[in-house]
């Protein structure tokens, strides 16, 4: 793949995961899903501003980029248990994996290492489970998946470019 298909591909996937948090904010705010107790969303806030300050630390390092990218994953996942075990839990999820899906999507845009796992994460796995979860028609489910389905495609053309030597 030449340099321009490589970049046009991670424009693509870039901008599709911060236009996808966009519309899991809105969808959020539409359906009425961050709305719960009052320290929840700053809570949210909090947490990505600390991981935003770790990723923005190690950015440039020549140590792996095994840090940032699993804190942005384990903070997902830890937000899915909470938001099963409580109420609160779905209120935090709801704004927060609006956040990492944009972060990662800038990640991507700035060809960041610890993007690539989180944006993978997120197209795979934190995606569709919060888009199952969302009180959405079949259409907007199924048109979902298609474009998770080729980010996830896309992620994997690209991931030489990221984890090869440049």
């Amino acid at each position: 793949m030449g340099p321009r298909a490589e970049q046009s591909l991670r424009w693509f996937i870039g901008l599709s995961l911060l236009v996808g948090g966009l519309v899991l904010l809105a969808g959020a705010l539409q359906f009425g899903t961050l709305s719960g107790p009052v320290w929840v969303i700053p809570l949210a806030g909090l947490i990505a501003t600390v991981l935003a300050v770790i990723t923005a630390a190690e950015e440039g390092s020549p140590r792996s980029p095994i840090v940032p990218a699993s804190a942005w994953i384990v903070s997902v996942l830890l937000g899915i248990l909470w938001a099963r075990l409580d109420s609160a839990g779905h209120v935090f999820l709801s704004g927060y994996a609006a956040v990492v899906a944009f972060a990662a999507g800038i990640g991507i845009l700035r060809r960041q290492l610890w993007a690539w796992p989180v944006a993978l994460a997120s197209v795979a796995g934190f995606g569709p489970i919060v888009l199952i979860l969302a009180p959405l028609s079949s259409g907007a489910v199924a048109a979902g998946f298609v474009l998770f389905l080729a980010d996830v495609v896309g992620l994997l053309v690209l991931h030489r470019s990221y984890f090869e030597p440049r």
